[in-house]
């Protein structure tokens, strides 16, 4: 469950609670995001890379030495989660339990609930936390530059800490996993800033997991997901696919990318400022993610003063299609970004 200031407002109805996966670009997104970063990378950067793949090798069952790529450990911080069997397609690993073991806030890693109507990340404000996706890839960048960095339980080797990253950076790329729709607690209907009506005031939409999708066509039509969350984190990225004529081909399509970096990719300042600039470049999207379609509510619940609330909306084919560009654009930025940002942490 996405746990943020908001923690304590009821954000699930009791008979429609459900383990909500945090799997920002889902599975394959976070290996093309990571497959992008290691064809740039190790184009670009060959004594860098060497470090990053030298940090990330390993031994397989037999003791013989195993070489890892970003590809394939960015999917480690989602695997780590217990309830991520069905996404994952295993148990998690020995490795990933000892992570999760020593870092007992990964759910919280993976997002920050910014309100779309503010116009850039601020730490200490509403949707924001000290285990947010900012605050940890600045924690993983200080700690890969050997500055010794401390959040109270967190706890990293410097191999997870790669794998961390290498899954972050895709993380905030994905605009739902940025910016996040508050609505008045008093009827649900009204979006409002809780930086401005105050944090007591409101029911959040859980990064879009409380925004049901319906299906765009009559029965027996079934809708693209379950919700817009994990529309987000899966189809559009399936739609890129398609749309470049790659479908399910995650290693072509992210070389296809990786052969042309996108517009405005680069990142100006310190290494330990750009997550901020990522999420602030993120929110206008997240703002139009939502703005685009139309959310109706759905239903209302409360249990003493607390009020969780759900809604609804249709994906129609102009918004799949826009969506799935800006996803291409966000999956190419985050594995350029990611590649710029091993580099300058293990400069040549």
């Amino acid at each position: 469950m996405r746990k943020t200031i908001f923690a304590t407002l009821f954000v699930a109805g009791a008979a429609m609670a459900a383990p909500l996966p945090a799997l920002a670009w889902d599975y394959p997104g976070h290996r093309i995001v990571g497959a992008i970063a290691d064809a740039v990378l190790s184009a670009n950067h060959p004594k860098a890379y060497k470090k990053v793949t030298g940090l990330l090798a390993t031994k397989d069952a037999d003791g013989n030495p195993l070489d890892r790529t970003l590809s394939q450990v960015a999917v480690f911080p989602d695997c780590a989660k217990a309830h991520n069997v069905p996404y994952c397609g295993r148990i998690p690993s020995a490795e990933e339990k000892a992570y999760v073991m020593n870092n007992e806030h990964n759910g919280d890693y993976h997002f920050t609930d910014v309100p779309i109507q503010q116009p850039k990340y601020a730490p200490n404000t509403p949707g924001t936390d000290d285990y947010d996706v900012v605050h940890m890839i600045n924690y993983v960048v200080a700690q890969l530059r050997k500055k010794s960095p401390h959040i109270e339980k967190v706890q990293l080797s410097d191999a997870e800490a790669v794998w961390l990253l290498a899954h972050l950076v895709g993380d905030i790329h994905q605009p739902l996993h940025v910016g996040a729709v508050y609505y008045d607690k008093a009827t649900c209907k009204e979006q409002v800033d809780p930086t401005l009506v105050g944090i007591g005031n409101v029911v959040p939409t859980v990064g879009g997991n409380s925004i049901l999708l319906e299906a765009a066509e009559p029965p027996p039509a079934a809708p693209p997901a379950e919700k817009f969350h994990l529309y987000w984190d899966g189809a559009v990225v399936n739609k890129a696919m398609q749309a470049a004529g790659l479908p399910g081909a995650e290693q072509d399509f992210a070389r296809l990318l990786a052969a042309k970096p996108p517009a405005e990719w680069e990142t100006p300042g310190d290494a330990e400022t750009w997550a901020a600039q990522w999420a602030t470049e993120a929110l206008p999207l997240a703002r139009a993610a939502h703005d685009r379609l139309r959310i109706a509510f759905k239903e209302r619940h409360v249990s003493g003063d607390k009020v969780s609330c759900f809604w609804t909306a249709r994906i129609l084919p102009s918004y799949a299609e826009w969506a799935s560009e800006q996803a291409r654009n966000q999956v190419a930025k985050a594995g350029f970004r990611l590649a710029a940002l091993l580099a300058e942490i293990f400069k040549d």
